[in-house]
């Protein structure tokens, strides 16, 4: 009898082979051989469920994103049964944050994504309206408690940048963990005191 072979598995285990690769040494440190190495298998198998590094690398992408936002999602509806609209903007903010090894890589990996992304044109538009994306349900969390005068998707918008600027921050040993909270805490005490 044939050995049943679990296709989706074998196609995390690769991407996730890239994932090592991207993080240790950015995405011009990937080819379809290096990945086949890491992953353990045949080039041949690399090349069955990824025929071009660039089909290898959109993959890759669009599972690490889908990381990301099971991790911001599970991180919101904890938040969520507080009724506190800060602790739910803040759970968003904060889940973007290289907290644990887990986190480290899944951030190490995406920014290696932002800086290919500079040069890629297909990576790019993967990933320039993530921003946006992120910030549209945010913003009624800061629609509820805000004063006139006080444009809640700018101030929603302005936290996603400076949380990106926070992480990439921790990411090279410029601000712990600690100080990039901090930093979100005292943006967000200022804007729901406003």
């Amino acid at each position: 009898m044939p050995k049943r072979v679990d296709h989706e598995k074998r196609r995390r285990e690769i991407i996730q082979a890239l994932w090592r690769i991207a993080a240790e040494g950015g995405l011009p440190a990937v080819t379809l051989r290096r990945v086949a190495a890491e992953a353990g298998v045949s080039m041949n198998l690399v090349q069955y469920y990824f025929t071009t590094k660039d089909q290898l690398i959109c993959y890759g992408l669009e599972g690490i994103i889908e990381v990301a936002v099971a991790r911001m999602t599970a991180d919101i509806d904890a938040a969520t049964g507080s009724g506190d609209p800060r602790a739910v903007l803040r759970a968003a903010l904060v889940s973007q944050l290289p907290a644990d090894e887990d986190s480290r890589q899944t951030s190490a990996v995406y920014y290696a994504y932002v800086l290919y992304a500079v040069t890629d044109q297909n990576v790019r538009e993967l990933l320039s309206g993530i921003p946006r994306e992120l910030a549209s349900p945010l913003v009624p969390l800061v629609e509820k408690s805000q004063p006139e005068g006080i444009d809640p998707l700018i101030e929603v918008q302005s936290l996603i940048a400076l949380t990106t600027g926070l992480a990439v921050s921790i990411l090279i040993g410029s601000y712990t963990t600690g100080e990039a909270v901090a930093f979100i805490d005292y943006r967000l005490d200022r804007l729901f005191t406003a």
